[in-house]
């Protein structure tokens, strides 16, 4: 009888301390291909909750996009999925004032502007409800955009890029063309190819060097126009769904956000900075031309993006928000941080 009891015992502190299984899987929605660089960021990161959490919380990812990129933040609102990432120009109507460091002629170093970029929204406008109807993890940048010419002659002056017919990448890329009187074509990143590859544009404006690659636009590539810092940069929010977020006990949210918030910004901006550096070099061992802005057009491309820091300090004043303010402490924090 004392040796049923004693293993019945033993049997019930191995169960105790077994590991503990998870107790609440979340779904991830990503609307990348396999080929892009935050693909296998995301999985490092899912991996690195369920460390966080003891296996109490485990990330799964759904097999292929179960909404276009546009309808991130909405799919994650109505639990359609848990988590996902919105690129910010998709989101610009229900958190206007996060677009702060895709404005043009800011940064190059995108691992320096996402730590910025966090710290900037903790610092100024974490209090001013950009993210009501989902729970914030972290905001982090891709490596600046550029401009491509699908023909051997470079775009290196504005006369050379208003004689064009341009895609450009939704958000800032886009006003800026549009402010020098141009009427590009615009697409989610994902569907460049659609435009480069039937002839409808002979350039493209905004796409960072690692997305022209993912998504397919360099076989159509000739020459490559760099500036000193990028034209814009695609920020992106990474969110969770409030009511899931609210299930989470505190000691899981604490955890998961351990190896979120700047530290995931961190982790993006690194695996795009070395995304960026591959893809232009391959993009130079596949002959394509690279070329460097004169300092003409350089200049007349920085007073071309003057209305789009207008603009922003307008939308951000009727939210009660000195939008300069922001600006200026992105640039401060950015360049403490980049590296030279």
């Amino acid at each position: 009888m004392k040796l049923r009891l004693l293993s019945t015992a033993l049997i019930i502190l191995a169960a105790f301390a077994s590991p503990a299984q998870a107790q609440t899987k979340l779904l991830f929605n990503m609307f990348w291909p396999p080929s892009f660089f935050m693909t296998p960021v995301m999985h490092q990161w899912a991996a690195e909750v369920e460390k966080a959490t003891a296996g109490r919380v485990q990330i799964e990812f759904a097999a292929g996009s179960l909404a276009p990129p546009p309808q991130q933040l909405s799919g994650v609102q109505s639990g359609i999925f848990d988590i996902s990432v919105a690129a910010n120009p998709f989101i610009k109507n229900k958190a206007p004032l996060i677009e702060f460091s895709s404005l043009p002629w800011l940064i190059q170093d995108a691992e320096a502007a996402s730590v910025a970029m966090w710290r900037t929204y903790e610092k100024k406008l974490a209090g001013k409800k950009q993210f009501a109807d989902v729970h914030l993890l972290s905001l982090f940048q891709s490596t600046g955009g550029e401009l491509y010419s699908l023909s051997d002659t470079p775009i290196d002056s504005m006369n050379e890029l208003k004689s064009r017919k341009m895609w450009a990448l939704p958000g800032e890329a886009a006003d800026l063309l549009k402010s020098i009187g141009m009427n590009p074509i615009t697409s989610p990143a994902v569907q460049i190819t659609e435009s480069v590859s039937r002839g409808v544009v002979d350039g493209y404006y905004g796409l960072s060097l690692d997305g022209a690659a993912s998504f397919k636009a360099t076989p159509y590539t000739k020459v490559v126009t760099l500036f000193p810092l990028a034209a814009t940069s695609t920020s992106f929010s990474l969110f969770i769904n409030k009511a899931k977020w609210a299930s989470l006990s505190e000691q899981d949210r604490a955890a998961i956000m351990s190896v979120s918030g700047e530290k995931m910004a961190a982790l993006v901006g690194r695996a795009s900075n070395k995304s960026a550096t591959e893809a232009l070099a391959k993009m130079k061992a596949d002959g394509i031309k690279v070329v460097y802005a004169t300092p003409a057009f350089y200049t007349a491309m920085q007073k071309a993006a003057v209305p789009s820091f207008k603009q922003y300090e307008a939308i951000a004043a009727k939210h009660g928000v000195d939008g300069k303010a922001v600006i200026d402490y992105f640039k401060k924090q950015y360049a403490a941080l980049a590296k030279p």
